[in-house]
């Protein structure tokens, strides 16, 4: 470093300029040198900032110049601290006086600066310090508002752009700090974006605009500026007639960005924004990056704003043509270009963006933001109009723009389903092959958006043609049937696929061994699998054809291009493993996991898919052999510990630099603007964020599979997952991590038990002390709430595991952070549900949105449902021991920040949500009633045996019986589940016999309904019926009154669960020879038996619960012959099919 005071020398200064002109040599030693030189000159900052800026005046080589720029703006952000240092400057070391003269010149410097792009970095230069130092006090930078005004106003257009560079930069200083000036800014932008400037001063007003707006966060401060859209607009069409289209871009970009965040801006001019960009998207001379941005348009306000879109007259008839049209744009004419496409594979990712893709994203997004309703009109009259057209493109863009609509689209399809699957199937003989795969791929894709209805009602028709589409004469169609054979299996049920696997699996392995076509042979692979995964043992007879090939793939497939047939072998082998079972498979597995060990061995790269398909062959291999898989662990444990940790490689870096470096293959990136720091570019490694989720979801399945025997690694996987839990960068690697916590909590359970090496209570103590903060932690952090709702049940089962070994309890402290947490993620999910409320009355959502809404609502009802669940757990293990916890009575409520009403427990929640009303008068809605009741039916379930349930009963019983008779099924079914409790779980004193006389009444009330047992109440009915057996096992006035009434409402099929536990009541009754049931000369025993054969080896009656049903038929059979004899002239009997009279006959005869 040169001394202070020879600094400002013409010598010193050469000096600098030879240090930053060395930062940029070719020569590596040489720019070290210069890198490690400066990077000690950067320790002393007050040094450092003066000579940066004499070269930025001073130089006259303008890389020295722009390097200088993009320097200083680095060091302002990287040294300025928060506070001002004893010098009074926020530089350390830095005196005032010397900060106030380099304000002076950087001032200077952009007023001097002739190059464009040196002096916008200098501008960002001074932005930076700007926000930094007026920050802590709005005079610290007195000058810098004058020279913007004068920027503004003073006739050079390049200065003019410069004082917008900084406002830019501003803007959200500028939005909250500066309100008082924000008058002055409308008049500088509306000046500013007047006709008669340069496009460059216009573009630059209007992305310092689009930065200012979306910094506003009260619309009112943005609503004056509304004014500005026209000229904003104008500024797009003046940039296109001047043939300016980098201008248009930029400018069509703010447009974009304000769709996307400040859709109410735009709002008084939204047609005439949509008109601009509809006659940009559709004009085919323009540059296609144009084009495509006006497009992104449209759609950023479909996808902001639908029902506002919705309401702009022909929205949908205006951008859905623009779509489709881009779908022409595609080249496959000459024998040249239909050869080039025969050899692309359907995997590979296109590296240029071309308007075909464009368009057809357009119509999938354009479908889901818009809905079926008000799409499909507009795209079934262009689908039928292109559907039989001379043109091969537009036959190929309406097959195309049907499976791209159909998840947008799908209720108003699932109409015409079969007509729609049957006009497509037409196709498969299409003259043109691009056609033929097109067709093909929305089969396929419809299998997907309408399984399984699509699978169940036309598998005639769709199986049949897939089949003869496999022997199709181009290669890539033919792959593409087996492709489509994928996607039918994915909702298939085996019963459908089963008549069909001797062709199906015939023309598979005729493509499977296509020795030269690795394509075919690919997807013939994957095919087969997805088969084998549907058809399980129904796939044993094909077993010998498939099994031998596929392990020559695995050993003879070698070289970079085969790497993914090999994987999908690896995929398809292990699939019919766990088909089949292992006793056929068992005699392969050995070799195969040979093969899969010597693969992993290998020195693989890191994007190999091999890596994948193997990680999760070996876990399914594991799930076929269970036991017999041990010995493989120390051979796929390690690789899936070190895959677990693996490091995504994330990077920060300064966007705005001008080494904009592509993102090497498996590298993806995003620009985020960072408050304080400008804008950032952060890059990860995509690839490896996919390896470590798949290595965590095997670590689950193994643990899940081989239980105790997995205990040897269940410490070193704990260590590695446990820290997962908060891994930011990837949901599925947070979710599987945590749904591994309480399968090691049980291998480790189970090892005690078993009495395994090393196994003990201290051990599972440690490892639950291990887990539980962790855990609550990133339940309280984590975002996302389809994933927290996940989180939950893991959580769940983690403290459930306290009912097993004390070992694995909770303490009591631990107990009261659990309840913390649940009380607050459910305060939050309150909260959420008010905020989207309050939008809905600002926004008056249409049909479309509220269907959008309620998909919203239904997943926190998820999450609400899940955290119930949890404290049910904490009941079930700690019963009344938990109760002081979830609601201590002494505790009074508060006022938050916003005087909002908090509880202070979670029972004083559940408390409030269990009463008809709120504290504002409204109705609690009827999803809240819910959780309450089955919170408090969890108390009756596990806090009675000890009486610490008794408080509560009396305010229960009443509010039961209220809402055993409720419109909403769902509130009706935990209350009447709620009275099964009480008449299981409370004495005497607390149930009175007159309560039971009266819940039985209600109960039969709710079961003698008109309706009672439509699909709507069935599973609320089923319950009440289950509550009133109970009564009548505890009551014998209720049983001779409510008997008979009782069997009439037999047999239940709706509630699973509840129709065992009253099917088994049903044979005790008949076991304990009740005669209120049997009737006084056993008249009501045939139908007793019919009930018998209706439910005997379903799923309606438990197992064991059959067996006893089977031995009273016998019993009747051989004490009551007659019955049995008149059983055929009883009305019930009509109720059974052939096969259930069957079963009575085996019944009888077994």
């Amino acid at each position: 470093p040169v001394p202070t005071q020879q600094r400002g020398t013409p010598a010193a200064m050469e000096q600098h300029e030879q240090l930053i002109l060395a930062l940029m040599s070719p020569d590596n030693t040489i720019r070290g040198q210069a890198e490690e030189a400066y990077n000690q000159a950067k320790q002393q900052p007050a040094q450092l900032l003066p000579v940066l800026i004499g070269l930025l005046g001073g130089s006259g080589n303008e890389q020295v110049r722009n390097l200088c720029a993009v320097l200083l703006r680095k060091a302002v952000m990287q040294q300025m601290t928060k506070d001002p240092g004893p010098e009074g400057s926020h530089i350390p070391g830095m005196p005032q006086t010397t900060m106030d003269q380099i304000k002076q010149q950087l001032l200077m410097c952009i007023e001097r600066e002739p190059m464009r792009n040196t002096q916008k970095k200098v501008c960002d230069a001074v932005g930076q310090l700007a926000v930094n130092l007026l920050a802590h006090n709005l005079q610290a930078w007195p000058e810098l508002g004058p020279f913007i005004l004068g920027a503004t106003s003073g006739g050079n257009p390049q200065l003019h752009e410069a004082a917008f560079t900084i406002l830019n930069a501003l803007a959200e200083f500028i939005a909250e700090k500066w309100t008082q000036f924000h008058a002055q800014l409308l008049q500088i932008f509306r000046t500013s974006l007047q006709a008669n400037q340069p496009l460059q001063v216009r573009n630059a007003a209007l992305r310092a605009l689009a930065s200012f707006l979306m910094a506003v966060e009260d619309f009112k401060t943005a609503a004056p500026f509304q004014e500005l859209v026209p000229l904003m607009l104008l500024a797009i069409s003046d940039a296109l007639q001047a043939n300016a289209e980098d201008e248009c871009r930029d400018a069509i970009e703010v447009f974009v960005e304000l769709a996307d965040s400040q859709i109410k801006f735009l709002r008084k001019d939204l047609q005439s924004c949509v008109n601009a960009m509809i006659t940009i998207a559709s004009n085919a001379d323009l540059e296609d990056s144009v084009r495509h941005l006006a497009l992104e348009f449209l759609l950023t306000v479909a996808e902001s704003a639908p029902t506002l879109a919705r309401k702009l007259p022909d929205f949908c008839g205006m951008a859905v043509p623009v779509a489709l049209q881009m779908m022409l744009e595609i080249e496959c004419d000459s024998a040249e270009e239909l050869n080039a496409w025969e050899e692309e594979n359907d995997d590979e990712e296109e590296t240029e963006i071309n308007n075909y893709d464009v368009g057809e994203e357009a119509l999938d997004r354009l479908a889901i933001a818009m809905g079926g309703k008000t799409m499909m009109p507009v795209l079934s009259a262009k689908i039928q109009e292109w559907f039989g057209a001379a043109d091969w493109k537009m036959r190929h863009a309406a097959l195309m723009a049907i499976s791209q609509s159909g998840e947008g689209c799908e209720a108003q399809m699932a109409k015409n389903l079969e007509m729609i699957v049957k006009t497509i199937v037409t196709k498969f003989g299409d003259p043109h092959p691009r056609v033929r795969w097109a067709a093909i791929n929305t089969i396929g894709q419809m299998s997907t958006d309408f399984g399984p209805k699509l699978q169940k009602k036309l598998h005639t028709i769709v199986l049949p043609a897939l089949l003869g589409a496999m022997d199709d004469a181009s290669k890539r169609v033919m792959a593409h049937a087996a492709a489509a054979v994928i996607n039918f299996c994915e909702h298939c049920d085996r019963s459908i696929l089963r008549p069909y696997l001797p062709d199906l699996l015939g023309k598979l392995l005729a493509l499977l061994r296509r020795d030269g076509q690795r394509r075919v042979q690919e997807q013939a692979v994957t095919a087969v699998a997805s088969v084998a995964d549907v058809a399980e043992s129904d796939f044993t007879p094909f077993y010998d054809d498939f099994m031998p090939p596929l392990k020559y793939f695995l050993k003879a497939a070698e070289g970079k291009e085969y790497r993914m047939l090999r994987g999908k072998a690896m995929e398809c082998v292990s699939l019919i493993g766990v088909a089949v079972g292992k006793d056929k498979f068992g005699a392969d597995a050995h070799e195969v996991m040979q093969l899969l060990i010597a693969t992993r061995s290998a020195d693989l790269e890191p994007d190999d898919p091999q890596v994948g398909f193997m990680l999760q062959a070996c876990a399914r291999i594991c799930k076929c052999l269970g036991e017999a898989f041990k010995p493989y662990l120390p051979y796929v444990i390690p690789p899936l510990l070190a895959s677990a940790q693996i490091d995504p490689e994330l990077h920060v870096t300064d966007a705005d630099d001008d080494e904009e470096e592509e993102d090497e293959e498996g590298m993806e990136s995003v620009t985020v603007a960072i408050r304080g720091q400008g804008n950032k570019r952060i890059t990860i490694r995509t690839s490896a964020l996919e390896e470590k989720a798949t290595a965590c979801s095997m670590l689950h399945s193994y643990v899940m599979d081989l239980k105790e025997g997995f205990f040897p690694y269940v410490q070193e996987v704990a260590r590695i997952l446990v820290p997962l839990i908060k891994f930011q960068y990837m949901d599925d690697v947070r979710t599987a991590a945590m749904m591994t916590m309480p399968e090691l909590l049980e291998s480790a359970i189970l090892a005690v038990k078993a009495q395994v090496p090393n196994a003990t209570d201290q051990l599972v103590h440690q490892l639950k002390e291990f887990m539980l903060e962790p855990v609550l932690e990133q339940l309280k952090n984590e975002p996302d709430v389809e994933t927290l709702s996940c989180m939950l049940e893991s959580f769940g089962e983690l403290i459930g595991h306290g009912a097993e070994t004390a070992a694995a309890q909770l303490s009591e402290p631990q107990m009261r952070a659990c309840a913390t947490v649940l009380k607050v993620l459910l305060e939050e999910s309150l909260e959420r549900r008010e905020e989207r409320l309050r939008e809905s009355a600002d926004d008056e959502p249409d049909e479309e949105e509220q269907e959008q809404l309620e998909g919203v609502a239904e997943r926190e009802e998820g999450l609400v449902s899940s955290l119930v669940e949890c404290i049910g757990t904490l009941f079930k293990v700690y019963g009344s021991r938990f109760l002081p916890i979830f609601h201590d009575e002494t505790a009074q409520p508060s006022l938050d920040a916003d005087g909002r009403m908090q509880q202070p427990t979670l029972g004083a929640w559940f408390y409030t949500l269990l009463q008809p009303t709120r504290p504002d008068g409204s109705q609690t809605p009827a999803t809240d009633r819910t959780a309450a009741i089955c919170v408090f039916d969890d108390v009756i379930e596990h806090c009675s045996a000890d009486g610490g349930s008794d408080k509560y009963i009396g305010e229960l019983y009443s509010a039961f019986l209220k809402y055993a008779v409720d419109p909403s099924a769902e509130v009706r079914q935990a209350a009447v589940y709620g009275i099964g409790l009480l008449a299981t779980h409370v004495s005497d004193t607390m149930l009175t016999p007159q309560r039971q006389e009266e819940a039985a009444q209600a109960l039969l009330m709710v079961c003698g309904s008109p309706d009672a047992f439509s699909d709507e109440n069935a599973s609320a009915s089923d319950n009440a019926v289950s509550a009133l057996g109970k009564l009548c096992k505890r009551s014998d006035a209720i049983a001779a009154a409510a008997l008979p009434r009782w069997l009439d409402m037999l047999p239940l099929k709706s509630d699973i669960a509840e129709a065992c536990t009253v099917h088994k009541q049903l044979v005790e009754f008949v076991e304990s020879s009740n005669a209120h049931l049997l009737g006084a000369n056993h008249e009501r025993l045939p139908q007793i038996i019919c009930v018998f054969g209706q439910v005997m080896n379903s799923a309606l009656m438990d197992d064991d619960v059959t067996a006893r049903a089977v031995g009273l038929i016998k019993q009747v059979y051989t004490g009551l012959p007659h019955v049995l004899q008149s059983l055929p002239n009883h009305p019930s009997f009509a109720l059974l099919t052939p096969e259930q009279r069957q079963q009575l006959e085996m019944a009888v005869s077994s």
